[in-house]
């Protein structure tokens, strides 16, 4: 884990902005987080959108009162054909691309950091509804979304944030933090369907521990949230879950990405 920097003053950004360097300050700790992909459809197959990149730098000889340009990516819309997460920047100086949509549903990369991760690969093995990739963080790649997503472990919990569960999920992969969605069966008439539960991001110890919560859990009338950078989880009939914020992938079948963030320590 990494100490306190500078000050030890921490600004979360969750929209673009300009960021005005403090008097003082000449140098920054940066993370970024790009956005979650949403589920999408290819060749019939609703597939999981793959979580988000990540980076840290550190950056020095600012000038106080410059400015330095943030964007935020915004997640990817559930259930089209082109919902690929946007990608999060501080300025020139480092950035981190968002998940990608079917057929490959990749996770995005860090670039120009002194630690860049990749997202977990949304679930793209051809099921149905497949669950998303979960973001990466500081501790390394997301975890991949079940079936066939690729991150910490395959279709499973990753360092970062834990993939979400098909349809016939038992429940989501676990992070690093928080606790995965679970299952549960309900009766109708005289059918029983399975329900997924959302993902719960649990403690955060610090600021370092952001985008490694867990993912949601498949079902058919309805599927579970992602936490904490957690990949979404799938449905079959009701609607599918968002990836946790930041930078989790949506579950398919209309699933939707997390937006990115970016935290500035100085």
């Amino acid at each position: 884990m990494l100490g306190t920097f500078g000050t030890g003053k921490i600004q979360p950004i969750g929209s673009n902005t300009t960021w005005t360097i403090p008097a003082g300050i000449t140098s920054v700790r940066v993370r970024v987080w790009g956005a979650g992909a949403g589920a999408s459809i290819s060749s019939g197959s609703y597939y999981g959108g793959g979580g988000g990149g990540f980076a840290l730098k550190t950056i020095t000889g600012l000038t106080p009162g410059a400015t330095v340009a943030v964007t935020i990516g915004v997640g990817g819309a559930g259930g089209g054909t082109t919902s690929t997460g946007g990608t999060t920047s501080f300025g020139s100086y480092v950035s981190a691309t968002g998940g990608v949509a079917a057929p490959t549903s990749a996770g995005g990369s860090g670039s120009g950091g002194d630690i860049n991760a990749t997202g977990g690969t949304g679930g793209n093995a051809g099921a149905y509804a497949l669950g998303g990739g979960g973001a990466a963080s500081l501790f390394g790649n997301g975890g991949g979304g079940y079936p066939g997503g690729i991150g910490g472990a395959s279709g499973g919990g990753g360092q970062s944030g834990g993939g979400g569960s098909q349809v016939q999920g038992t429940g989501g992969s676990a992070g690093l933090t928080g606790v995965p969605g679970q299952t549960t069966i309900v009766q109708i008439n005289t059918n029983s369907y399975s329900v997924g539960g959302s993902a719960q991001s649990g403690n955060i110890p610090s600021i370092d521990f952001i985008g490694t919560g867990s993912g949601g859990a498949g079902g058919y009338y309805g599927g579970g949230a992602g936490a904490n950078g957690g990949g979404g989880s799938a449905s079959a009939t009701g609607p599918a879950s968002s990836g946790g914020f930041p930078g989790g992938g949506g579950g398919g079948y209309q699933g939707v990405g997390a937006n990115g963030l970016v935290i500035v320590e100085y």
